[in-house]
């Protein structure tokens, strides 16, 4: 498992929000599913913006995920722009952004974000307008999500990943990461993806890392380690039955000796006897 000081923040969201494409729809704009219910397809973009200038260095957008809904409605990008830091959030990138989008999706409309995880207290404005002459030549409205202990009930009415992995920017520390890293535990996905995710939790809780003994200590208080442990038994136990069933299919393995093996499994103890059972019903 990595270290949290190891994951960069960006790198830590674009996995996350990639990952977990509907869920970060349900997260981040909360308006559209309200408006249109949960959308059909929600696909992850690619991510390398068109450079107008051949000379400049490669511009990446953060996470562009294109959403259509089954009624033939208009589809959505829902584009999201992360800064850790306030002093770089840049209105005029977002834009250039947006109207790429719009050029390589012309059927499309772009709904902008822009996250920021910057603890400090200092507002942030999500409107650019360019005004010549007295007139509205360009006008940007994004939206600005700074995750606040006021969007907690929300989030926690979500039972998705990406939701849980937001709470932790709501407060700092243990009870933040624990928190955050339960919502997930108890929320759809990949078990391997609790592990993966878990220095990004700690991360985005600013946990020191004097404080990382505690907080497994805290997990295995929760019984959390005793969880996520089980469920890896359990899936190792499944994938050898599958195995063997798959041996069985293929004629390699008669009934009789995948019967044997099972047994044998069971009574080592490799497979639950749950498990072991359900297998050898089905090969009655």
């Amino acid at each position: 498992m990595a270290a949290p000081d190891d994951i960069t923040e960006d790198r830590g969201f674009k996995a996350l929000l990639s990952s977990y494409p509907h869920e970060t729809i349900e997260a981040f704009a909360p308006e559209l599913m309200a408006e249109r219910g949960k959308p059909v397809t929600v696909t992850v973009l690619q991510q390398e913006s068109t450079r107008p200038d051949l000379g400049d260095p490669s511009r990446f957008l953060d996470i562009a995920l294109l959403a259509t809904w089954s009624d033939g409605s208009q589809a959505v990008i829902l584009l999201i722009e992360h800064w850790s830091e306030i002093r770089k959030v840049d209105l005029r990138r977002v834009l250039w952004y947006v109207a790429d989008l719009a050029l390589r999706h012309p059927h499309a409309v772009v709904l902008p974000v822009i996250l920021v995880t910057d603890p400090a207290t200092k507002d942030v404005s999500g409107r650019l307008d360019m005004v010549v002459a007295g007139r509205v030549t360009i006008a940007l409205h994004a939206q600005v999500i700074r995750i606040t202990a006021a969007d907690l009930p929300r989030l926690r009415l979500l039972q998705n990943r990406v939701a849980g992995m937001l709470m932790a920017l709501a407060y700092q520390g243990i009870e933040a990461a624990l928190a955050a890293f339960m919502h997930m535990a108890q929320s759809p996905g990949p078990l391997e993806d609790l592990e993966r995710f878990l220095p990004f939790v700690m991360k985005l809780a600013r946990m020191p890392e004097s404080d990382v003994p505690r907080f497994r200590h805290r997990l295995e208080e929760t019984g959390m380690v005793n969880v996520i442990t089980e469920m890896k038994e359990e899936a190792k136990a499944r994938g050898q039955v599958a195995e063997i069933r798959r041996l069985v299919d293929r004629g390699v393995l008669t009934r009789e000796a995948a019967r044997a093996e099972l047994n044998d499994l069971i009574e080592t103890g490799a497979i639950t006897r749950d498990i072991g059972q359900e297998a050898l019903s089905l090969l009655k």
